[in-house]
């Protein structure tokens, strides 16, 4: 890659296209062009991590326009980026296709088969993944590549091998131009952008883009820069080639197969800043929410034997740092809202609901929400019934036990008192605490059963249920370096102020104080042959400091063994790459 300032990324690609210049000049062994599937796979990895965060951005356009047609807002402006969006999305996969058919054809002359993954391509027959090269017979073939891409002559490629070239050309001033042709309809003014034929063109042309466009789209036009022709050194004698000469000349077939994955690398990256650029286009007043928590509900809290109940499971999401404005009427005061109170616990907006009459019960109130800064009233409601004694075991943390864990266990009985009320447990332990169980499952056990009993005012016991719960062994934590977690790309700088890593769970795992011991560990750094150790506690020794210095635009992999509370050494690992 050439022009312009690179970024760690296209200096790690630029490198690989270097080492393998240089090999090829040499008589390599089979392990050697052999580690080329390898460098394959790292660049398939790393394009895999920046699809995740590419399908990220197309989820954010849908949730911007939910989140507009709930404001009963205008959503043909979010839609028109939206739908420029799923336009670079249709020419992404294109392009990606086309490079991985021609890796496709490629091994096919060699194999004598198609070598596209099991379920490798979308609906619409785009090829989007292929299987492993280490499953290559004839790897160390350079023929074919040579003749398919270059022909008799390397100063004069056949247009095969220059199409690939022109693909990825195409595909950069295509986007480009979907990103930069619109009209500002607040400011009445149509902006425009025409790709130049290179880039030596580039500062013409974007005078006809908007001003504050133009840095996003000079980056992004030098992101897939690829230049005609490429200076070779070979015993100190420099001669200019084309490009797919300079790539695919003698190259084994498991090293032109890995240009290609490097070029769907690029394309990828390309792909992510054109969708991020278009994110910034739509500006959206969303809803204040910091906290998301799943949320079950139904219009009664009591049914009957033999009779169903209709529950409705979905997300929640609030914003925990305001007080909702709630007010509310039961029975009677359901019928005249000026009879409805304030929530009863003002400073979070619950409502306290006594159960003093037997009975159907229903609820009436509305809760203010903000909708562009202007409070608009949402009516609920909600029925109950208070029936007679029945027993409830209630898992507060989990709806399971976990090996190894100290599961908190609750359990009530309407009609009793709670100092009146028992549970015992068949395949699991229970252990009295205040006025919950802490319940503990061994090693072996797939189904534990909880029953709960009620001691009557005459002495006598009656049983009120038991309940079944599953067993599993607790989640796997992750592991983090400081604040930084898998497939995150951090800056250099806040990679080395980093001294130890730890395991936790993130906020998607509902298990409080649950802790990790590590007890030893690895850091990698990809090209660097040393390793750093990780000791006890997390704490890294001195070289592992030193190899994450050195780790600008490479892949840091860490390899720990941990245990858990249920005291089983585990492995886990920590993958990202720097910035």
């Amino acid at each position: 890659m050439a022009g312009g300032k690179e970024t760690p990324r296209q200096k790690m690609i630029g490198m690989m296209y270097l080492v393998l210049t240089a090999l090829l000049a040499l008589n390599v062994s089979k392990q050697v062009i052999a580690a080329f599937v390898t460098i394959n796979d790292k660049l398939d990895r790393s394009a895999n991590i920046i699809n995740l965060n590419n399908q990220s951005n197309y989820t954010s356009f849908e949730k911007k326009i939910t989140t507009v047609r709930a404001q009963k807002g205008d959503v043909a402006a979010v839609e028109e980026w939206r739908d420029r969006a799923l336009r670079v999305e249709k020419r992404t996969k294109q392009t990606v296709s086309f490079l991985l058919s021609e890796a496709n054809e490629m091994i096919k002359t060699s194999e004598g088969a198609d070598w596209i993954a099991e379920d490798g391509t979308d609906e619409e027959g785009l090829i989007f993944e292929l299987k492993p090269l280490a499953d290559i017979l004839g790897m160390d073939n350079y023929d074919i590549p040579t003749n398919m891409f270059i022909g008799g002559n390397p100063q004069q490629p056949v247009q095969r091998g220059l199409n690939i070239r022109d693909s990825v050309i195409a595909y950069r001033n295509s986007v480009a131009e979907i990103m930069a042709t619109y009209e500002d309809v607040p400011k009445k003014k149509k902006y425009t952008f025409t790709a130049p034929e290179s880039l030596d063109g580039l500062a013409e042309a974007l005078k006809t883009a908007n001003p504050e466009d133009t840095s996003s789209l000079a980056a992004f036009m030098r992101s897939l820069d690829i230049p005609e022709k490429i200076e070779q050194r070979i015993h100190g004698v420099s001669n200019d080639v084309p490009w797919p000469s300079a790539m695919f000349d003698h190259a084994p077939i498991v090293a032109a197969a890995a240009m290609l994955t490097a070029l769907k690398l690029d394309i990828k990256n390309s792909e992510s800043m054109a969708t991020d650029f278009l994110l910034t286009k739509v500006d959206v007043q969303e809803f204040d929410f910091n906290k998301i928590e799943p949320l079950a509900f139904a219009n009664t809290g009591y049914i009957n034997q033999g009779d169903s109940l209709k529950l409705r499971v979905m997300i929640a999401a609030y914003d925990s740092t305001t007080v909702p404005d709630v007010k509310w009427g039961q029975d009677a005061d359901t019928a005249n809202m000026d009879n409805w109170l304030p929530a009863t616990n003002l400073a979070d907006g619950s409502i306290a609901i006594r159960g003093d009459q037997p009975g159907q019960h229903k609820i009436k109130g509305v809760i203010y929400v903000k909708q562009r800064g202007v409070p608009v009233a949402k009516p609920w409601e909600f029925d109950y019934a208070v029936g007679q004694p029945m027993g409830i075991v209630a898992l507060p943390e989990m709806r399971v036990l976990y090996r190894g864990y100290d599961n908190v266990v609750e359990g009530t009985a309407s009609g009793f008192p709670a100092d009146k009320v028992t549970l015992t447990g068949s395949g699991c332990q229970l252990v009295k605490k205040g006025s919950q169980y802490i319940a503990k499952v061994g090693s072996g056990v797939r189904e534990a059963t909880i029953s709960v009993s009620g001691r009557k005012d005459d002495g006598g016991s009656v049983s009120l249920g038991a309940f079944k719960f599953k067993v599993k062994a607790l989640p796997t934590p992750g592991l983090y370096l400081g604040g930084i977690s898998q497939g995150q790309s951090p800056g250099l700088s806040n990679v080395k102020a980093q001294g130890r890593v730890n395991c936790r769970y993130d906020e998607s795992v509902p298990l409080t104080n649950v802790s990790f011991r590590i007890t030893s560990g690895t850091v990698s750094v990809d090209g660097i042959m040393r390793k750093g150790k990780i000791t006890g506690g997390g704490n890294l020794d001195s070289n592992a400091k030193s190899i994450l210095s050195q780790s600008k635009g490479k892949q840091v992999t860490l390899l720990v063994n941990y245990s858990g509370p249920d005291g089983v050494s585990k492995r886990t690992a920590l993958v990202f790459q720097t910035k």
